[in-house]
């Protein structure tokens, strides 16, 4: 009897304590009401459904300065996927204004990769910093923006291999900006 009514305390005891785990941090959670109201505001709302509001770290956000550390996930992600397909198309660019254009996009995405890290470091370390993460982040999109630029100059001019990346890092830089100034 004593071993049953302990067996059914343990029980209640852990079904309330798992019960506590699971609602309060949810309600600790910024509503996903809120993630699409912020997207409405962006220049490109699908873009930034997509991205930001699908991210799976989206339901964990408790604020904007959360939904910012996703932003600049996001544009790491932009980053490294756009090096990828620089790497892919490598051999379709052999002449030497093909070498020369993704070598210069190669060597500015890393420049904005190295942004976007440095923002991401200062911006985990506290909220404080996230203005000027912003301002770091935003400011190695110029780099992209640079690279999509270097394929109509120097030479005939041709499409981007990477103009989706590169458009993507402008639109996330976009809502970057969005962030800092709903934060500020």
């Amino acid at each position: 009897m004593a071993t049953t009514m302990f067996i059914k305390h343990i029980t209640f005891l852990f079904s309330l304590l798992l019960f506590l785990i699971l609602v309060f941090p949810a309600a600790n959670a910024m509503k996903m009401n809120d993630v699409n109201t912020f997207c409405k505001e962006t220049a490109d709302v699908d873009f930034c459904l997509k991205y930001i509001g699908t991210d799976k770290r989206i339901v964990a956000a408790r604020d904007l300065y959360d939904v910012l550390l996703i932003a600049l996930y996001q544009s790491k992600i932009q980053i490294t996927n756009a090096v990828k397909e620089l790497n892919r198309v490598r051999p379709k660019f052999s002449g030497p204004i093909g070498k020369e254009r993704i070598s210069y996009c190669e060597r500015n995405y890393g420049y904005a990769s190295n942004h976007v890290q440095d923002a991401l470091e200062l911006a985990k370390k506290n909220k404080v910093y996230a203005y000027k993460a912003g301002s770091l982040a935003t400011g190695g999109s110029v780099f992209v923006r640079e690279c999509e630029d270097e394929w109509k100059k120097h030479g005939p001019i041709q499409k981007s291999p990477v103009t989706f990346y590169n458009n993507n890092v402008a639109k996330m830089s976009s809502i970057i900006r969005k962030i800092i100034d709903k934060l500020y």
